[in-house]
């Protein structure tokens, strides 16, 4: 098995209200990694996130799922969460043994009550947060309106980093402004073709880049430095400073994705991006909140070192710990036999 470093592996939050697609984004990326052969539908109650009798016979989330990808090198460990207000204790766990929260947004509806909510619980635990727009194929969907929400409801840290060409039945491409690329898909969703930025976009391409270089030169000084010199970045110093955005919430990243079934577009072109965005796991947890290895220490003596946290999915599967030397290293446990993941 592959031996990934920390800076390699991402542990990530998949929240979103319910009906946002969280469990068909799940079967798009483990289909589009190579992970299944096959995808799964919530109608035909075989989605990989979904195996409870219970989820199957509701058709929507009740307990958390965790799943893996391996994108361009990187480990990507991935908790789907339920959306369901009912269920919102597994994303709570969830966010306290993750680095960065994806909030996926129904580009119908734009924020709902559970994106609001969710949000909440990253400010609570200072949790990077990425905003996902999916479903853009949708007939209702509106972008540029769920993009003026998520301003208004969470002001100019929001910062798009991709675009659609269109919404609607005519999804088929959209705009990266990072790398100043279009991704554009057939018929069938797939791997994307990828074009030079057309002449009819570079206007609006160009402003939303200027933008995303001035957000992320804002988190370094020796950036800004540059900027105010240059007005621009290179990729690399654009990524240094999303990631750098990130980590302090002081930016919240929009991409696009349609990850529906029959279109399955954008979900290539999105983790691509986001894997080199993603805040680095670097910021220790709350010691109040790990796990001593002994009991109290008496007053006298020197307390033992706090070595792990604890997270289970679902009483009597394997527990999920994270080691303080290596916060993004999953391992599983069951009984006494430790297992990587």
């Amino acid at each position: 098995m592959k031996v990934y470093q920390t800076n390699e592996i991402k542990n990530i939050a998949l929240l979103g209200n319910d009906g946002s697609g969280k469990t068909t984004l799940t079967e798009a990326l483990l289909f589009e990694s190579g992970i299944i052969k096959r995808r799964g539908r919530i109608t035909a109650k075989n989605t990989v996130s979904d195996y409870f009798p219970v989820e199957q016979e509701y058709g929507y989330s009740v307990f958390s799922t965790v799943f893996h990808v391996e994108w361009n090198g990187k480990k990507l460990n991935i908790i789907d969460c339920p959306g369901s207000d009912d269920f919102v204790g597994a994303a709570m766990t969830a966010l306290n043994v993750t680095d960065t929260a994806i909030l996926l947004l129904n580009g119908q509806y734009g924020p709902e009550v559970g994106t609001q909510n969710h949000f909440r619980y990253t400010e609570k635990l200072g949790k990077p947060v990425i905003f996902l727009v999916n479903q853009l194929d949708h007939e209702k969907c509106d972008y540029d309106m769920v993009l003026e929400q998520l301003r208004s409801a969470y002001g100019s840290k929001v910062v798009p980093v991709q675009y659609p060409l269109a919404t609607g039945p005519n999804f088929n491409s959209l705009i990266d402004v990072l790398l100043m690329k279009k991704y554009s898909w057939g018929p069938e969703g797939g791997a994307p073709t990828i074009e030079d930025v057309p002449a009819e976009e570079m206007e609006k391409a160009t402003e939303l880049h200027k933008a995303l270089v001035e957000a992320a030169a804002e988190h370094d000084e020796s950036l800004m430095e540059k900027f105010f010199e240059q007005e621009s970045l290179t990729e690399d110093e654009m990524r240094e400073g999303i990631r750098k955005g990130l980590a302090s919430r002081g930016m919240f990243p929009v991409f696009c994705v349609c990850a529906s079934t029959s279109q399955r577009m954008g979900a290539s072109a999105s983790p691509d991006a986001a894997a080199f965005s993603f805040a680095q796991p670097t910021i220790p947890l709350e010691a109040s909140t790990w796990v001593t290895a002994a009991p109290a220490a008496a007053a006298d003596t020197v307390a033992p070192p706090v070595y792990a946290k604890r997270f289970s999915t679902f009483t009597g599967l394997p527990a999920l710990w994270i080691r303080p030397e290596n916060q993004s290293q999953f391992t599983a446990c069951s009984g006494n036999r430790p297992v990587c993941l």
